[in-house]
């Protein structure tokens, strides 16, 4: 019966191919179950976060830190490529993975690959999801932030005094009192299923047929704007905090995409009307727009924060699943170490410094073939390192032996039914 085909367990594999035939004592309650691997926890809660958090500020950052940021990324996704094809390639060169021995390899490649397939998988989707969530944060916060900084502030603006041509690098505009929205009088453009919105802001919230209530400049620029916030045609404009009786200020839109679509709703509104607009302004209605403005850093902050949290929590949860699953598997002989690869040729430094315990591992069995023994006295010679630990295993499991006899009983426990055993009392 060949070996493939014999029911061996990870330790009857690891005894034989690893050429050791010492035999040790287990105390009870100790076996070659394996425990937790935290040197590989911690490499995947450090590279899986460092993965993603770089990811993530090379979005929020400028030049050149986010080309540090990315280069960061670029190494630790090169890193696990390279581990990753060091060990295939040690497999392939090997040949471990042909049609003859795949059946019996198989458990060890998986054994072996198991931190290389997963770290690479894991620092991967994470330097995805740090871009996204990188891209959110900017687009959301940051980008609109910034945007607005560069613009004015103006304060006690009445629309009726002041024209649109004079605040045209407005940002944030709180305006005097009195001065509301006409909700009933908006307009609308409808475009591939959205409906884009406007309505005036002027003083007394109302705007009149003919020229009563008209501003003193003669033209009306001060608007609201929104999408799918309205019918069409707009006669109850429900954008922004319109919900908000204290709302009396705007921030500029900065919807550039949406901007022609907001004309297009502002000619519908002149022509409904009758009115005229010459410098037009878009405003998302809002209550204090200076706190609004200033709550983009603190909401971007809050979101850096509890992604940077997340990133490390989680690597560490992958850690400590990925290693559990990895034991449960070992446990129940699925998957183990029963065989270790050689090094690809020219690919020992990498092997030692990319897969270290595979290497050390390879290095030790090869010891252990160098070091075993030809004949039968040269193995009765040899007791091997932790001979006197085992010896005394032996007197606390079966008693005391004589002090004169010890090897001589350990040989009468070990040899085979039927053979001689040593002179003298063994054990009493």
């Amino acid at each position: 019966m060949g070996l493939r085909s014999m029911p061996l367990t990870n330790d009857e594999h690891s005894m034989i191919f690893s050429n050791h035939f010492g035999i040790r004592f287990q105390p009870k309650g100790q076996g070659s179950a394996p425990t937790n691997d935290y040197a590989m926890i911690l490499t995947c809660a450090t590279q899986v976060a460092s993965a993603f958090i770089f990811a993530m500020v090379a979005c929020l950052v400028s030049q050149p830190w986010s080309l540090l940021c990315c280069i960061a990324v670029a190494l630790i996704l090169f890193f696990r490529l390279v581990t990753v094809a060091v060990f295939f390639y040690a497999v392939i060169v090997g040949r471990y993975a042909t049609e003859y021995t795949r059946r019996f390899y198989a458990s060890s490649i998986v054994f072996w690959g198991w931190w290389p397939m997963l770290l690479m998988f894991c620092t991967l989707t994470a330097t995805i999801m740090g871009t996204l969530t990188g891209s959110y944060i900017w687009g959301t916060c940051l980008s609109p932030y910034y945007e607005l900084k560069k613009l004015q502030m103006y304060k006690d603006i009445d629309p009726s005094n002041i024209p649109g041509q004079r605040v045209q690098d407005a940002g944030l505009v709180d305006f005097t009192k009195f001065v509301e929205m006409d909700r009933s009088k908006g307009g609308c453009y409808m475009n591939q299923g959205n409906t884009y919105c406007v309505a005036p802001i002027v003083n007394g919230g109302e705007v009149k047929y003919g020229l009563a209530g008209a501003p003193r400049t003669g033209s009306y620029d001060y608007f609201a704007v929104g999408i799918n916030c309205c019918a069409c045609p707009n006669r109850d404009f429900q954008c922004g905090e319109w919900r908000n009786p204290l709302a009396s200020g705007g921030l500029r839109s900065l919807d550039y995409e949406s901007r022609p679509f907001y004309k297009l709703a502002l000619d519908d509104w002149t022509a409904s009307y009758g009115k005229a607009t010459r410098n037009p302004l878009f405003f998302e209605w809002v209550q204090a727009p200076e706190y609004k403005w200033k709550g983009m850093w603190n909401r971007a902050l809050q979101l850096w924060w509890f992604a940077f949290a997340g990133a490390i929590s989680m690597g560490l949860s992958i850690g400590f699943l990925a290693d559990k699953a990895l034991q449960v598997l070992w446990q129940h002989d699925i998957i183990g170490p029963r065989c270790c690869f050689a090094p690809a040729p020219f690919c020992e430094q990498l092997t030692l410094v990319l897969l270290p315990k595979m290497y050390y591992r390879y290095q030790q069995e090869q010891s252990d073939i160098a070091s075993m023994p030809v004949g039968t006295d040269d193995w009765q010679g040899e007791r091997g390192p932790g001979s006197a630990v085992d010896d005394k295993r032996v007197v606390q499991d079966y008693g005391t032996t004589n002090r004169g006899h010890n090897n001589e009983a350990i040989a009468s426990m070990l040899a085979p039914p039927g053979a001689p055993t040593g002179q003298g009392p063994m054990f009493y």
